[in-house]
């Protein structure tokens, strides 16, 4: 009776003045500790990771900070600090994730908490021979990481997400809805056109899914005569192999396009990446000059990436 009493006044206190308890205990996976599970306080960073746009120095950083997550050890004991109304979320790839109120769990005399396996499905391959394509500049809505299905027979170290954009003007395919909902595939983190409010897109049609075409995109912007165009970029022209085609030109965009790094960037990088007389450089800033319009880009991809990946001869 009086160790009930203790234990109310304890959980009264600390829910009152909202202090942190300290919850320790064993967490296993089901491999029984051949790998370490995560325990994560209200799911801080798998909310963080779905919205921001980090390095792998910031990466790391959020993962080594225990004010969001522990990782168990090797024999699954953990030690994390939390407020009583916190969920801790225990968590491992191909595992269910489960989650439990601190003020629960600190009632317990013992925690433990083993993860169940995922229920894998076969892999079957898609056998498309002549996937439709769909090319088109599109306005960004949305793009977000999506659950991977877990695959007995494959595994991918892609990321995948689903995106969502409106299609501003068609190029090629000619898409019948106004919006297009796709899915994305990139191995170094999150896309590189979602960082861009309008490019042109290639999307193609696998088995009725449709998917963009890996890391194809050409970021895009207005110019004073109405039309898209795009800044030069020379890595396009490097795979032409002196075929003909049209050469970039001097552009007046609606707006004034600049990129801009820091001063530790790498110079002989930003001198490729950004070459005169295309760009009016100064420092590590670089103004587009030079650029092509939608159209043209879409004759250059037709001869380069995409022929290689068999949509065009």
């Amino acid at each position: 009776m009086t160790k009930t009493l203790l234990l109310t006044f304890f959980l009264f206190s600390i829910l009152t003045f909202g202090q942190k308890v300290t919850v320790k205990g064993i967490a296993l996976d089901s491999t029984n500790g051949f790998h370490r599970v995560q325990i994560t306080i209200n799911d801080t960073i798998h909310k963080y990771l779905k919205n921001a746009k980090l390095n792998i120095d910031e990466y790391k950083q959020l993962y080594s900070n225990k004010n969001y997550a522990v990782q168990a050890d090797k024999k699954g004991r953990f030690k994390i600090k939390a407020l009583p109304n916190d969920s801790l979320y225990f968590r491992y790839n191909h595992q269910i994730t489960q989650a439990y109120l601190v003020s629960d769990l600190i009632l317990r005399e013992k925690i433990k908490i083993v993860l169940e396996p995922e229920k894998c499905e076969e892999y079957i391959p898609c056998k498309e021979e002549n996937p439709k394509l769909y090319v088109f500049i599109g306005k960004k809505i949305n793009v977000d990481y999506s659950k991977r299905k877990y695959y007995c027979n494959r595994i991918s170290l892609d990321s995948k997400f689903d995106a969502e954009y409106k299609i501003v003007e068609n190029l090629y395919g000619d898409f019948k809805k106004d919006t297009i909902n796709f899915v994305v595939y990139d191995h170094y983190g999150k896309p590189g056109f979602s960082e861009y409010e309008n490019v042109i897109l290639y999307v193609a049609e696998y088995c009725g899914e449709l998917v963009h075409v890996k890391y194809q995109y050409n970021n895009v912007y207005k110019t004073k005569n109405g039309k898209w165009a795009s800044p030069y970029q020379g890595f396009d022209y490097e795979k032409l192999d002196s075929l003909k085609i049209k050469k970039p030109e001097i552009l007046e965009f609606e707006n004034e396009i600049t990129f801009e790094f820091g001063k530790d960037t790498d110079t002989l990088w930003f001198d490729k990446r950004f070459p005169k007389p295309y760009y009016e450089t100064n420092g590590f800033k670089a103004k587009a000059v030079y650029g092509n319009y939608a159209i043209d880009i879409f004759e250059i991809k037709k001869k380069t990436d995409l022929k290689s990946r068999g949509f065009f001869e």
